[in-house]
């Protein structure tokens, strides 16, 4: 057995962001004699697409992500963080015959959540510090302490973190275009794939957990929220993930 997955991060951030995450998932996947295949995509105007400019809808930005989907070995497994969840979503909405699954972690869409949940007032302050400050390393701070609850002063990360932001230059003009793209993004009145699985962290500090919450009653789904992690769940907390993961794979692969 193979499970083949599309992993999308979110705003302003880029695939090298997911960091142990991945290979904590595979080889928990491969030791219950899974083999996995991963395919990482940015956005437009982030990591490897820093020089492509952005849409501003998410059905225009899946459009850029379309090939990929067609590219892959099917069934695709689709992971998305925060507005990679969002992504997840349309393509899932796409290509029901190609996906089999849907994984939406601290994700937010209407008509699910408000939006003072979906961009909490206390994250407004650090977003335009982020996207203000002159210094790169103070606006990679900002989105650090606000996206995590364990790393929010770890230097070494913060070094990693500016190494990725150096070589490829995040768009600030891409990052206004996809906040106006989230604000507007609808989900669909059921979900789009009978495997889908929601996360969320009760500390998150940008989108209310809430709005899983809410958006799994409106599906009839049950959600799956870790009690402290924040916004990066997969930073946060990458072992209990990947065990709440492990297990639903297997479950869902019988």
């Amino acid at each position: 057995m193979k499970l083949s997955f599309l992993m999308l991060r979110g705003l302003s951030r880029q695939q090298a962001h997911w960091g142990v995450f991945p290979k904590l998932l595979s080889s928990a996947l491969q030791e219950q004699g899974i083999a996995t295949d991963f395919l990482f995509e940015d956005m437009p105007g982030f990591g490897e697409r820093y020089l492509e400019s952005s849409p501003a809808s998410i059905e225009a930005i899946a459009d850029k992500l379309s090939a990929s989907i067609e590219k892959m070995h099917t069934p695709v497994q689709l992971l998305g963080l925060s507005m990679g969840g969002m992504l997840a979503l349309e393509l899932a909405r796409r290509y029901p015959q190609k996906c089999q699954s849907l994984v939406m972690i601290n994700s937010s869409v209407k008509p699910a959540a408000r939006f003072y949940q979906r961009l909490q007032p206390s994250a407004y302050t650090a977003f335009l510090k982020a996207f203000l400050l002159p210094s790169r390393r103070l606006s990679e701070a900002q989105i650090l302490a606000i996206s995590s609850e364990n790393y929010q002063h770890d230097e070494v990360l913060l070094d990693t973190w500016l190494y990725h932001r150096d070589r490829q230059p995040p768009s600030r003009m891409a990052a206004l275009k996809q906040i106006l793209a989230a604000s507007r993004y609808v989900a669909p009145e059921q979900p789009p794939l009978e495997q889908v699985l929601l996360i969320a962290s009760r500390k998150d500090r940008i989108a209310s957990f809430r709005c899983t919450e809410q958006l799994a009653k409106y599906w009839g789904l049950k959600p799956l929220i870790h009690p402290d992690a924040g916004h990066d769940l997969p930073l946060d907390e990458p072992e209990w993930l990947v065990e709440k993961l492990l297990n639903w794979y297997q479950k869902n692969s019988k």
